[in-house]
Parts: structure tokens; sequence; C-alpha cells
């Protein structure tokens, strides 16, 4: 009997599918006036992509499961990292032509990074591996960072600041500059990261 929805279900793509979830969670508590708590669920959606990949590899998948895993993990992306950013500079009030155009240029460089790495995905020889252009998932880093320093609880937002991230990181994501690839101490790394931001975040809810 054939499956009753469309799709592959495992344990990699249960991960990419909280990413999203935890994106939407974002967009929420950003529009309910808490970008603490957006900031924080933008951060946890990013380590969910981190360790999608990272169970993917440990894990045995039929080659249907690995190209719907790719697929979805772009979507994912796309979603997560190019779309919310864009949606909580918008609510801290970047809304004038050239903000705007700072966020339509991120957005647009956020979809070509991820169609070329669907067709290229990494690069290098032997062990050593690395990416072509910023992955979009590196926001989920940056900005949680860049909005500490740009914010602060009651003043407002340092806007300049902001779009100049969105500039910068757009280009970042489709310049040909090699990165390299994060394994090992970088997945320890990452998560006391964001356990240290979250701390930081959870004191402005």
């Amino acid at each position: 009997m054939g499956r009753i929805f469309l799709g592959q279900l495992d344990p990699a793509t249960c991960l990419t599918l909280t990413s999203i979830t935890l994106s939407v969670l974002a967009v929420v508590f950003t529009t309910r006036g808490s970008l603490a708590a957006g900031v924080i669920c933008f951060m946890y959606a990013g380590l969910c992509d981190l360790f999608d990949g990272l169970v993917a590899r440990r894990s045995t998948r039929t080659m249907e499961q690995q190209a719907f895993g790719l697929q979805i993990d772009s979507i994912a992306d796309m979603a997560a990292f190019g779309v919310v950013p864009a949606f909580i500079a918008l609510h801290l009030g970047l809304n004038s032509p050239a903000e705007i155009a700072a966020l339509i240029f991120y957005v647009c460089c956020a979809a070509m990074r991820l169609a070329f790495f669907n067709v290229h995905g990494t690069a290098g020889d032997g062990k050593k591996r690395f990416y072509i252009g910023v992955p979009v998932t590196y926001s989920a880093l940056f900005l949680p960072i860049l909005l500490l320093f740009a914010t602060t609880p009651g003043e407002p937002p340092l806007l300049g600041l902001v779009q100049a991230y969105f500039w910068v990181l757009g280009a970042l994501f489709v310049l040909r500059i090699q990165v390299p690839k994060p394994g090992g101490i970088f997945y320890v790394i990452f998560p006391l990261v964001a356990v240290v931001l979250t701390v930081i975040w959870g004191l402005r809810l």
C-alpha cells in the first residue's frame, strides 16, 4: 500500500521541520512585541539546521530520502534565514526605500546562495571541505549578536547598523569566497555560544 502523504519523514527531516517551526515562532513572538523571544527561536532554528546534516550523514537513508532531504533543507533555510531576518528587520522599523532595498538584496542573495549549493554542494579535496560563499544559516549566529548592539530596551534601534548588516551579509552569500565547513569541535562551540546568547537575550524578556 502506498503512502498517504507526500514527502519523506526521517530523523534529519524532522529536525528540518523543527527549524521551520522555530522560524514561524520567531515571527509570532516578534509580531507580538517580544524581540528577545523571537531572536532566541531564530537561533535555535539555526542549531536545528546545523545538526540535521550531522544526523543525515549518520543515518541510513534511501536515495529518495537523501534527495528529498536536500530540497526541504534548502526550502527551510530560505524561509528561516532568508525571509525571517528580513521580517524582524521590518518589525524594527526598516521601511525606507533604501532599507527595503537592503532587505530585498539580502533575500535575493540568500536564494541565489541556496540554489548554488543545491547544484554544487561543497568543494575541496580529501577531508578538507569548504563552502563557496557564506552559508545563509550563519545568519542565525550573526543576527542575534548584531541585534544585541543595535537594540536597547526602551530606545530606538540603530537602523543604519542593521541596514548595513543586510547589505554586507547578502554580498557575502554570493561572493566566491571559501568558508571552511564546520565540523568536530564546532558542534560543541556553536551550541555553547547559543546558550550564552540565550541567557543574555533572556534578560531582555
